[in-house]
């Protein structure tokens, strides 16, 4: 998972992610989809009411918060991360995502925080959003394998020609 200082760090940094953070995660947005824009299909069926995130960055910043407050007890996560996981394979979140993802919520976090984005802090997180996002991509490879597997026995089930008696 994340080393101990990692731990430390993030902890460390959860008051001002927790005032600032709703700030930091429409900055990410305003960021990611200048650069991508394509990956705002992936929220047409979310809270996104606005370009900079609306309420989405809202819930995504209450979810950063919680994830660096609770880093070393990540099992008190487990049911959000269930949620969270359902709604990304609803709106079709792929793996290759992530990174992206994430080299725009660091560089977010140094636009917002500037000073107290150190060269520590960024790296912190950088390694934390690693060990969370693969968390998700396996959380959310094994509901695709799922849903693969009851579509395949639904569609094996219409096809199999019906017997008479």
């Amino acid at each position: 998972m994340v080393s101990q200082k990692t731990i430390e760090i993030v902890k460390a940094t959860a008051p001002i992610i927790r005032e600032k953070g709703e700030e930091i995660t429409r900055r990410m947005y305003e960021i990611t989809f200048a650069e991508r824009p394509d990956y705002k299909r992936s929220f047409e069926t979310t809270w996104m009411q606005h370009l900079d995130g609306g309420e989405q960055a809202h819930k995504l910043a209450a979810a950063v918060y919680a994830y660096a407050t609770h880093i070393d007890r990540l099992d008190e996560l487990a049911m959000a991360v269930k949620t969270i996981a359902h709604r990304h394979v609803e709106t079709r979140i792929l793996p290759e995502q992530y990174p992206l993802i994430g080299e725009k919520l660091l560089q977010a976090m140094k636009d917002v925080l500037q000073d107290a984005a150190t060269d520590e802090v960024i790296s912190a997180w950088a390694e934390a959003y690693t060990a969370l996002a693969d968390i998700f991509i396996q959380k959310e490879k094994a509901i695709y394998q799922q849903e693969d597997r009851e579509l395949t026995e639904r569609l094996a089930k219409a096809n199999k020609p019906e017997t008479s008696g």
